[in-house]
């Protein structure tokens, strides 16, 4: 039961083996020997007398990598307490419910937790909801200290910056600080991130010094780069093993030449992400000419400055750039629709799926693919059979941020304002639609949600005229409403928060004006009913002229007050 009440309390997907994280970061073989040889006698035999490794460096230099490398050496070892994989793409970076999944994952994992957690939440029923310096006080440390082991587990933190709140990131430090003199406690802590300042700041204090092994990890060490060419020429094995019949080779069957190789590694500078990302962007499988795409990036190398007079992270701004600049017009105005609606900035909204989100805006699964396949070395595209239930994934936070910071992006940058626009109009269109679906099935004496449930889905001609007008239909009928009313959830987010901007202008249009006359606040009751956390969770617009919606009100904008505007 116990497992049961944390697991519904807690965000999937945060663990070392969870399968929403693939591909897996993990260090390539034959590199990071020397610093992982350090970290696995630091915690099996404790070699550097703390009990808290903050292991730091600039994104993209394998930190992820090493965090799961080190995860599965303890898994191997029987010494693994928990691992939160901290990352705002994924909206893995709440931090209420951080020491609910610590929880969870010791309950499995330490042997005799599972029963002191189960009397510790019988006599606090409300401790799940209470703020987390006290979970971590009553559910992680005061459980553990009962516990008798010789051998200390390890918990590891990855991507600390990416946690909602400098403040909570630095409390989760204090925190794990306040137990430096707790020789008792079967628990030592590996906290990986970026030399964020204020990390900078929390860990140089000399008032109330940090008791923790720092081990950074720098672009520029010679160890980095043996580390970036191996696995570089590794990877064109791999390359060359998949094309071996279509590429072009030498009269000695060389494929590369070693020039091309060095340039590629100078370029890369260590840093692995960038490195992998070059790579994946020549392996691509859609064009299957890796040729071509060897030029491509060896052209774009060409011209950036030597290491010493750059920021690898421009680099990485540079290539995104590369990446969207040959993408069509066209595509890219259907893509970055996507983008704003799965939503993949909002900490407000959940990531939808990919088959709602096209539902919403009208898009086909031939165009998805179409136009998304173009990004497939930056995001993880889901396939057909899994895009009912799978968001698109980004390889890694810097993408996110190059999307959602104009001075970065450019003409790129993935602005809602336009986009809300296109947003609002198809969300106008299926509340009509649905609303008019529901009179089709409607009986005296029903309420909303008893009429949908036994009759409109029963109802096979709803169910062929919503199929109908779905651009991304599924054969199931359930999955179907699913989708529409998936697409209502983001409705309520984006829809709401656009009126609230355009109330503020007076160039409403005709179009819109009849959306916004038509709206059926009915719908949207229906859709927020069973989603009590939807209701009380307004945009932050929509919050400064409304007060949260209840179950028992609906919320609509009297005609009047467009007409005024108008």
């Amino acid at each position: 039961i116990v497992l049961e009440i944390l697991y519904q309390e807690m965000t999937k997907g945060a663990d070392v083996d969870s399968s929403v994280q693939w591909p897996q970061p993990k260090c390539y073989p034959g590199t990071c020997v020397r610093l992982m040889a350090k970290i696995q006698d630091w915690f099996l035999h404790n070699s550097h007398n703390y009990n808290f490794l903050w292991l730091s460096g600039p994104a993209g230099i394998g930190k992820s990598a090493m965090a799961q490398s080190v995860a599965k050496f303890a898994i191997g070892e029987g010494i693994l307490g928990a691992v939160y994989f901290f990352s705002r793409p994924n909206k893995w970076h709440k931090y209420m419910e951080v020491f609910i999944i610590l929880a969870y994952q010791l309950t499995i994992r330490f042997p005799g937790y599972q029963s002191l957690i189960t009397t510790r939440l019988a006599a606090e029923p409300d401790l799940l909801e209470k703020m987390p310096h006290v979970q971590f006080r009553k559910l992680i440390v005061e459980p553990l200290l009962l516990l008798s082991h010789k051998q200390k587990h390890i918990i590891i933190f990855n991507g600390l910056d990416e946690c909602e709140g400098e403040g909570n990131q630095l409390e989760i430090i204090e925190l794990i600080n306040s137990l430096h003199s707790n020789t008792s406690l079967p628990i030592i802590w590996m906290i990986c991130s970026q030399l964020e300042p204020h990390l900078k700041q929390i860990f140089a204090q000399t008032d109330y010094p940090i008791q923790c092994w720092q081990e950074v990890l720098p672009i520029q060490l010679e160890e980095s780069r043996s580390d970036t060419e191996t696995f570089i020429r590794g990877q064109f094995k791999e390359i060359h093993k998949i094309y071996g019949k279509h590429v072009e080779e030498d009269a000695d069957g060389c494929w590369l030449l070693e020039t091309s190789i060095k340039q590629i590694v100078e370029k890369a500078s260590g840093l692995f992400m960038f490195a992998n990302m070059l790579l994946r962007h020549i392996k691509d499988s859609e064009t299957g000419n890796p040729d071509e795409r060897l030029e491509e990036v060896l052209a774009f190398l060409w011209h950036l400055h030597p290491i010493d007079s750059r920021n690898p992270m421009y680099d990485l701004d540079l290539f995104y750039t590369h990446i969207l600049s040959v993408i069509p017009g066209d595509h890219w105005s259907i893509i970055h629709q996507i983008l704003v609606a799965s939503p993949i900035s909002s900490s407000e909204c959940k990531q939808l799926a990919v088959q709602p989100i096209c539902n919403l805006l009208g898009i086909t699964r031939t165009k998805f693919y179409a136009v998304m396949w173009q990004l497939h070395s930056v995001i993880d595209i889901p396939e057909p059979f899994d895009a009912t239930k799978t968001p698109l994934h980004f390889f890694h936070a810097t993408f996110l941020d190059y999307l959602t910071k104009p001075n970065h992006s450019g003409q790129f940058f993935v602005g809602k304002l336009v986009t809300d626009y296109d947003i609002t109009i198809m969300a106008g269109f299926w509340d009509l639609f649905l609303s008019g679906l529901r009179c089709l099935g409607s009986t005296v004496g029903l309420s909303l949600i008893e009429r949908h449930e036994k009759e409109v889905r029963g109802n096979q001609e709803v169910s062929q005229s919503l199929n109908a007008a779905l651009s991304w239909p599924s054969v199931d009928v359930h999955a179907n409403w699913e989708s529409a009313e998936e697409a209502l959830w983001v409705f309520r987010y984006y829809f709401f928060e656009f009126i609230c901007i355009l109330l503020k202008h007076s160039n409403l249009d005709d179009q819109l004006l009849g959306v916004l006359h038509s709206f059926d606040s009915n719908v949207l009751a229906f859709v927020l009913a069973p989603h009590p956390w939807l209701i009380y969770s307004p945009p932050r617009l929509l919050g400064q002229l409304v007060n949260p919606i209840s179950h028992n009100t609906c919320l609509s904008i009297p005609p009047s007050h467009l007409s005024n505007r108008k």
